[in-house]
């Protein structure tokens, strides 16, 4: 009777630890499968211990804000050791054309050459992407430059197409949203508890 007892009591002991660790952290559990693709915006080794994927908006000011301030302190700790490695899926929900073009121009330029200018415009200046002055620059590169055309014509947006419909299978209503290891995380937190989710996600995988 005593050892029923005892197994029970270190039974509830897990679920309860386990459960709080949820409350603490803010997570739920989600069976959305994310496979890499070629186009992904990615940070750090492939090799990494543990893969945390971001469904990003760049006008939103959350998302914004996790890439420029929070970003390079969690690239010291965590990526630039080859212990995590973070991979962007960036999301256009309105599947406005402007928007559209520039992440596929993004992606373009990560796959055939260096996509910094790019990204820097879409992080510091998003709604410049709506201008008269981008969609000339958009032309411009279908014109003279067949290999970039190729690429941003090529598919009709398929991959942003498909992050849209992975984050809409997420159920969530706004961004930022990571995913790691079965666990979604909502919205953006500060860097003290970001880290403690990298921490605790990394000793449930060791």
């Amino acid at each position: 009777m005593l050892v029923a007892l005892l197994v029970c009591a270190a039974a509830f002991l897990c679920w309860w630890q386990s459960g709080s660790a949820q409350r603490q952290l803010r997570f739920r559990n989600t069976a959305i499968a994310i496979a890499d693709s070629e186009s992904d915006f990615s940070y750090g080794s492939d090799s990494a211990c543990l893969t945390i994927y971001m469904f990003v908006s760049y006008t939103c000011r959350h998302c914004r804000a996790f890439l420029n301030l929070d970003l390079p302190q969690i690239q010291k700790r965590y990526i630039d050791s080859g212990l995590v490695r973070l991979v962007l899926k960036p999301i256009d929900l309105a599947e406005n054309r402007d928007m559209m073009s520039a992440l596929q121009l993004a992606s373009c330029l990560k796959r055939n050459g260096n996509a910094d200018d790019i990204e820097e415009l879409l992080l510091s200046d998003p709604f410049a992407v709506y201008s008269d002055d981008f969609r000339q620059l958009i032309d411009d590169i279908i014109n003279n430059n067949p290999q970039m055309a190729e690429c941003l014509l090529a598919d009709d947006f398929s991959y942003i197409k498909e992050n849209n419909l992975l984050f809409s299978a997420t159920s969530s209503k706004g961004t930022p949203i990571f995913v790691v290891a079965g666990h979604l995380y909502a919205g953006r937190r500060n860097v003290d508890q970001f880290c403690r989710i990298i921490d605790f996600e990394l000793n449930e995988i060791n």
